[in-house]
């Protein structure tokens, strides 16, 4: 038995290490948190790269979430399959296979509401010749830039431009914008909803001049793990998070005034020690635990607050502590910086209840990126 505050794994000699486990009620609360943050789930968008299960997408569903936001094509399949009424796929595509993908998509679910995203007059014209090759109109959002230059198209006359196209294009549709914000990290309650509504005004300003032009904008869809509260309460927009669903030590760190606590941990062994040098190691190497973080920000281990990782490889997890060292065998419990890259080094996840059995497995079913 593991147990550390509200963790418990009743038999982890049944898991091979390392494991990705899923704390069921954890998971559950940061659900219900989320959704009475904004005043009830419809208000959200949810972003599923955070666990890519079909399993978690039909919990969100039960809790009153049913609109998603998707970055592969798998994902948007995924949450179609699961019963989403609403979804958008906020990933430009200009590969002719993927657009092939989409209109099979849209015309294989007649009844869901999908879209995706444009910011570029290539983006329109590509988009528009799939959907007139399929015969069907296809959802498109002009997909803003808030400052992080990674995908996206400016506030100013540009943006007007690309979404004119859209309205005056056969075969598609202007449902409204999109604005992804994840660079605005803000630890400070106070400074991050202030970023937050610099860019909501932006939003409004934006939507009146389209609105004005006689263009239809029913949608605006915006926001990260940071903002979204600050969108979703806002009138005629919606919310846009992701990571809540299982946070991270990352986000725990950043925002300790958020509710969400990780529901998502590595079930992890010590394999060597060496006490001379207080040091201990452990199966979390870059295959079982995200690297794109700086070291001694990959990896916590739980009830072992001030062990750090200190070494990295493939296989192996090299921690250093002060004090009493764990020994060789024993299981212990890692929180994730990043809980998102993890994920999908992991067919899927063992779902733990209260009383620390083992009681379901959630398949990462759209760990591929394809």
């Amino acid at each position: 038995m593991i147990h550390f505050k509200e963790y418990r794994v009743a038999d982890p000699e049944a898991l091979e290490t390392p494991a990705m486990l899923v704390f069921q009620d954890i998971m559950e609360h940061n659900i219900r948190s989320a959704c009475e943050m904004v005043g009830g789930g419809d208000k959200l968008f949810v972003h599923v790269k955070t666990h890519k299960s079909e399993a978690v997408v039909r919990t969100q569903i039960r809790h009153g979430i049913d609109a998603f936001k998707c970055a592969t094509l798998r994902e948007l399949e995924m949450v179609l399959e699961a019963g989403a009424s609403r979804a958008i796929l906020a990933y430009p595509l200009v590969q002719q296979r993927k657009l092939e993908r989409l209109g099979a998509l849209i015309k294989k679910h007649p009844t869901s509401w999908i879209a995706t995203i444009a910011s570029a007059p290539k983006h329109v014209n590509l988009l528009a010749a799939m959907a007139e090759e399929h015969g069907q109109i296809v959802r498109v959002m002009l997909d803003l830039d808030a400052g992080m230059h990674r995908t996206g198209i400016g506030f100013g006359a540009d943006a007007e431009h690309v979404y004119r196209q859209i309205h005056a294009t056969p075969f598609c549709e202007p449902v409204g914008l999109h604005l992804y914000d994840g660079h605005d990290e803000r630890s400070d309650p106070q400074e991050r909803e202030a970023v937050a509504q610099e860019h909501i005004e932006a939003l409004r300003a934006l939507r009146k001049r389209l609105e004005s032009a006689g263009m239809p904008v029913p949608f605006v869809v915006a926001g990260c793990s940071y903002s979204f509260p600050y969108y979703a309460r806002t009138e005629g927009m919606f919310g846009s998070p992701g990571t809540f669903v299982y946070w991270d030590a990352g986000f725990r760190e950043a925002m300790p005034d958020r509710p969400f606590r990780c529901a998502a941990l590595i079930l992890t062994q010590v394999v060597d020690r060496y006490p001379d040098e207080g040091l201990f190691t452990t199966d979390l190497g870059y295959k079982a635990v995200s690297s794109d973080l700086p070291e001694q920000k990959r990896a916590y281990i739980v009830g072992h607050d001030k062990a750090q990782l200190v070494q990295q490889s493939e296989e192996h997890g090299v921690f250093k502590v002060p004090g009493d060292l764990p020994e060789i065998g024993d299981y212990l419990l890692a929180a994730p910086g990043h809980i998102c890259p993890t994920t999908i080094r992991y067919p899927g996840s063992h779902v733990i209840n209260t009383q620390g059995e083992l009681v379901d497995y959630f398949i990462h079913t759209s760990r591929d990126r394809q």
